[in-house]
């Protein structure tokens, strides 16, 4: 295995949408309040586009041999104001494809997200998981990550 990890660039946007794809209709199969990764692409290559250049994102791509196989978008925000930190780092979007889970993959994104959050100064990281995924509230534990806020909806 060939592995690299990096800052995205634009070159990458594809690969990128191509995997959150799988991530969006892996969402899906959990409710159909997600939209599958065919829907959700357009807007996402967007999105991608805007904040790829913005000193307030960082986009890390995991690649083996140049083919993308995993990503992690991190932002940096102004805290709200209830909060005591000035800034706080979210983690909008993290995904390894399948067939590299559990080799370690996921834990060197995230390590070098958490670089780049501690490089700007950030002090508390947050992120959402669907209650439903308990694969990937499983994973956020053990990168020390504890619930702390309870997201609801209701559908009208």
């Amino acid at each position: 295995m060939n592995l690299s990890i990096r800052k995205a660039i634009d070159n990458d946007i594809e690969a990128i949408v191509f995997l959150n794809s799988q991530l969006a209709d892996y969402h899906r199969k959990i409710d159909d309040y997600y939209k599958t990764g065919k829907q959700v692409s357009k807007a996402f290559k967007n999105y991608l586009q805007q904040i790829i250049i913005s000193n307030n994102h960082l986009i890390l791509i995991a690649q083996n041999d140049n083919l993308a196989i995993g990503y992690f978008i991190g932002e940096i925000s102004p805290a709200k104001p209830f909060l005591t930190p000035e800034k706080t780092g979210r983690i909008s979007d993290a995904f390894v494809v399948e067939k590299y889970r559990g080799r370690g993959l996921g834990e060197k994104l995230f390590d070098k997200m958490l670089q780049w959050f501690d490089k700007h100064n950030v002090a508390y990281i947050e992120l959402s998981v669907d209650v439903r995924n308990q694969v990937g509230i499983r994973a956020w534990q053990k990168y020390g990550f504890e619930a702390f806020m309870l997201k609801m909806k209701r559908k009208l």
